[in-house]
Parts: C-alpha cells; structure tokens; sequence
C-alpha cells in the first residue's frame, strides 16, 4: 500500500510515507515519525495496516488526534481523510484506492425577478378601507 501523510499546511511537516506495518509517531528519539514539537507528546499515536485498512490509534496522547474534525482515539483512515495529530494537519492519501472528490460548492442560480404589480389606471380599482364608496 503506497500510502502517506501529505501535510495540509506546506512548510510545517515532510511528507510521512507509510511503508511500515506499523508506525509509532511522536517527540521520543525512538518513534519512527519524529516530530520535534511541545504539543506532540513522546508517544502520540500510531500508524497500523492490519487487512488492507490503516489504521490511526491515539496514545493518550495530550492535544490528542482528529479525524476529519472529530476527536478519535481510533479510525479507519479513508483516502482523503484529513488528521489532525496535535497542530500538525495531514490528508491521507492511498495511490490504490480512487480519491474522494472534493465537495463542489452550490452554484448561484439567478434569482427571478419580482412579479410585476399592476398599475392603478382609474379611480374605480381604488378600494376604501371604511366601506364607504364616496370620496
């Protein structure tokens, strides 16, 4: 499975080729995925491929690990999903597996214009609102 992290933000992480059954990503000097940084704790999160599926596992880690926005101790990633493993963001991204589309945005569609109102081209279309017909 040619799989990898693409960080979101470019400049802020390398790119995290997945090509390890199992990757144990954080600040210690023994973790595979080194990230030098005070909000990434010793032992973040691990990185699984267990049956063709990836697997992200948090460890209890401090700021925690998101996926596409929610908190999770542990997902199935999908190609596409984006992660979140303390500050960092990634897209995770599956050369095998087709891409989820992005969402399109909606369209503007024109409004139609008011409907015309009618002119008042004599006296006898003026209504009084006494009931008296005289003026």
């Amino acid at each position: 499975m040619p799989a990898r992290l693409i960080p979101l933000i470019p400049g802020t992480a390398p790119i995290v080729p997945l090509q390890r059954p199992v990757l144990l990503v954080g600040r210690h000097p023994e973790c595979d995925v080194r990230f030098d940084l005070p909000a990434i704790s010793r032992r973040h999160c691990c990185l699984a491929l267990a049956d063709d599926r990836l697997t992200i596992r948090d460890l209890g880690s401090r700021h925690g690990v998101w996926v596409n926005g929610v908190p999770s101790d542990e997902a199935h990633l999908r190609p596409g999903d984006e992660i979140a493993i303390g500050p960092l963001l990634f897209r995770f991204e599956d050369d095998e597996s087709p891409r989820r589309p992005l969402p399109r945005p909606a369209a503007s569609i024109p409004e139609p214009p008011p409907p015309p109102v009618p002119a008042a081209d004599s006296d006898h279309d003026l209504v009084s609102l006494s009931g008296d017909s005289s003026f």
